[in-house]
């Protein structure tokens, strides 16, 4: 076996950057929630369901279309069913974002 018959065809970057995205976008979720807990009012309370409702359906829609959602809509060259990690992660943080919705109105 020499270097040549090395292949790598998969990289590690296309993981990870989806998973800093992923965190991110959560956090200021979360950040957000706390946000609208404390003073918001029902025009932001329902605003914010609204962005979290479609930041989730982003997660989930790339769990569930993969591929064509991330190419066609998304503008994205990403590979999703080639990554089992960003494949369950879409699942795993469409369940997270889901539980950044506000739920009690001041």
């Amino acid at each position: 076996m020499t270097w040549n018959d090395i292949v790598i065809t998969a990289s590690i970057w296309p993981p990870v950057i989806f998973y800093i995205v992923s965190i991110v976008v959560g956090v200021l979720l979360y950040v957000g929630k706390y946000y609208v807990h404390r003073r918001a009012n029902f025009t932001i309370f329902i605003l914010y369901g609204l962005v979290v409702g479609a930041a989730a359906s982003v997660q989930m829609c790339l769990y569930r279309f993969g591929e064509g959602f991330a190419k066609d809509i998304l503008r994205v060259n990403l590979d999703v069913y080639g990554y089992d990690s960003i494949y369950n992660g879409a699942f795993i943080f469409f369940l997270i974002y889901i539980f950044a919705m506000p739920t009690k109105f001041k």
